[in-house]
């Protein structure tokens, strides 16, 4: 069961993306949300305790106090429009609020809630994503600029029988069990091959009713595949996808994940749980 929300801000476009997920998040399972402003620029992933490449360190904005005081505005503005009516919301913007503090709060948290990376200008190459996804221990959801809302009707479930995979459906299934129409889809291989039927089976019997569909989008790139996840994942109305975090590399590939999570990550039009 989900009761505890973290959100996660740096008061940019993310606040009102991250936020709005959250929101829906709790109004489904009856759950608070604790919203968090991170100081964003170089003590935001540097002091933080977790140092970026060398590589990356010139696409961060050490922002001035001013700006940094704007941003944190933005944040507060965001919590007093969509979360502060939940009950038991609450608002962290400490100014030691920097990775740490997302990782030290998510771990204690059912799940944690960031903005799509990537839609704010002033801070190109956040190490947000990164941290939330290696550091926290916990399901990750990925809000697009569009959040939506009410449940989640349609779900699809990145199935490749990895333990990124499997870790990311475990922590799905309160809302597996709470939607109409769950999708195991393969990408790549025959459902045979990656013991589908077998889990849409168990499945069944905690009540899920999952069924199986399978793409092959041939012998492509591992962006290309992610391409192929997103059309289908669009094409079928779904509500929330699920699939495992993959790769790591360096930050520069969209930092530091693989080229599939980064496509997905990038260009998901639904929010996204992941999990590594």
């Amino acid at each position: 069961m989900i009761k505890s929300i973290l959100a996660v801000s740096e008061g940019g476009p993310d606040a009102t993306m991250s936020f709005r997920l959250a929101s829906r998040v709790a109004s489904i399972f009856d759950g608070a949300v604790d919203a968090l402003h991170l100081a964003v620029g170089l003590a935001g992933g540097v002091a933080g305790g977790l140092a970026m490449s060398g590589e990356a360190m010139p696409l961060v904005m050490n922002l001035d106090d001013e700006r940094m005081a704007e941003r944190k505005k933005e944040s507060e503005r965001a919590y007093q429009e969509v979360v502060a009516s939940i009950k038991g919301a609450t608002f962290t913007a400490a100014e030691t609020a920097t990775l740490d503090a997302m990782v030290a709060m998510g771990r204690c948290s059912d799940v944690v809630v960031i903005g799509r990376p990537g839609t704010d200008p002033e801070n190109v190459a956040p190490a947000t994503v990164e941290a939330a996804l290696y550091e926290c221990a916990r399901p990750i959801m990925v809000a697009p600029p569009e959040p939506g809302n009410g449940a989640f009707g349609s779900v699809v479930v990145a199935w490749n029988a990895s333990f990124q995979a499997a870790r990311a459906l475990q922590y799905a299934q309160p809302f597996l069990h709470k939607a109409v129409k769950v999708t195991l889809l393969v990408v790549g291989s025959k459902p045979d091959d990656v013991g589908a039927s077998y889990l849409a089976r168990n499945l069944g019997r905690r009540g899920i009713d999952a069924a199986i569909d399978a793409i092959d989008p041939g012998a492509v790139s591992a962006r290309a595949r992610g391409r192929n996840l997103l059309n289908y994942t669009h094409e079928k109305g779904a509500d929330l996808l699920v699939m495992g975090a993959y790769g790591r590399g360096q930050m520069l590939t969209f930092l530091g994940l693989g080229g599939a999570t980064g496509k997905v990550i990038s260009s998901c039009r639904v929010p996204l749980l992941m999990a590594r």
